[in-house]
C-alpha cells in the first residue's frame, strides 16, 4: 500500500512487552484462584459447567444458569490435575 508507514521496532517490541506483562499477571491470578475457586462458576455465583454438580441450586427461572451454592473451601485442582 502507498501509504504504509514503516514499523516502529522499538516501538512494537515496547508494546508486546507490555502485553505480556498484562496476560502474565491475568494467567497469574487465574492459576491462583483455580486452586480454590470452581472454575465454572462465574462472578455472579452461577454455575456455567454442562454437566450436573451437587452445588448446582436448579430452582431457577427456566433459561437461567444454576445457582452454585459451593463454599469455595474445596481443593478442585484434583479434578483436572492429572
Amino acid at each position: 500500500m502507498a501509504n504504509e508507514q514503516p514499523v516502529d521496532k522499538a516501538r512494537y517490541r515496547a508494546s508486546l512487552s507490555r502485553l505480556d506483562a498484562i496476560f502474565r499477571g491475568m494467567s497469574d491470578t487465574v492459576t491462583e484462584v483455580s486452586q480454590w475457586r470452581c472454575p465454572y462458576k462465574n462472578v455472579q455465583d452461577r454455575c456455567t459447567a454442562k454437566f450436573g454438580c451437587r452445588n448446582q441450586d436448579r430452582k431457577v427461572p427456566v433459561g437461567e444458569l444454576f445457582i452454585c451454592t459451593g463454599d469455595d473451601k474445596l481443593d478442585y485442582r484434583s479434578a483436572w490435575d492429572v
